[in-house]
């Protein structure tokens, strides 16, 4: 789970252990670095994951604490970005060794930027204002359903998807009125 701004003393508590001089550490330290190419930039992962907070932080089920930094070149201006996340896992060294959180890490924003910011940015649901009952279960149900029919029925970008449904109202009411069985062909 990402560490933020909204859990202020676990946040704080991350920052000073991995920004310590690892002589006044422990032992307990495994790193993992990956570098790759894309989006018109060089970018450098290195996880560092570490059992040695596990009691002295009062969190349920903590196992391991971890700190992502990414540091990116832009490969047509040589400009470079640099960022610290931390984060928090009830999965033991055992269960998920450095490599296997980064791959998780990643996966995790795999969700966010697939499914999380279309729904919040693009579909308005951070915006919506409609709270009576059933109602913000209801509508996510609905923008899951919009977004899924727009992938599946081969809309790589969600927002020309959205577009063009907006445009031809009868071309949208024809994807949602096609068949289940159309959705797995």
């Amino acid at each position: 789970m990402p560490v933020k701004g909204n859990q202020p003393a676990l946040l704080e508590a991350l920052q000073v252990w991995f920004e310590q001089p690892l002589a006044l550490r422990g032992l307990d330290r495994r790193t993992c670095q990956q570098v790759g190419k894309g989006h018109g930039r060089l970018e450098e992962r290195t996880l560092t994951a570490s059992t040695e907070l596990n009691a002295y932080l009062d969190w349920p089920g903590l196992q391991q604490v971890l700190r992502v930094q990414r540091r990116f070149v832009n490969t047509k201006t040589g400009l470079v970005s640099y960022e610290v996340r931390y984060a928090v896992t009830s999965l033991s060294p055992q269960q998920a060794n450095a490599a296997a959180l980064l791959d998780l890490w990643r996966s995790h924003w795999t969700i966010e930027n697939h499914l999380h910011w279309p729904r919040d940015v693009l579909l308005g649901e951070d915006g919506c204002k409609a709270h009576a009952q059933h109602s913000p279960r209801v509508l996510a149900i609905l923008r899951n359903i919009a977004l899924s029919a727009l992938r599946v029925f081969g809309h790589p970008s969600i927002q020309a998807g959205r577009e063009y449904c907006a445009a031809h109202p009868a071309y949208a009411l024809g994807l949602l009125s096609r068949s289940v069985y159309d959705w797995f062909e």
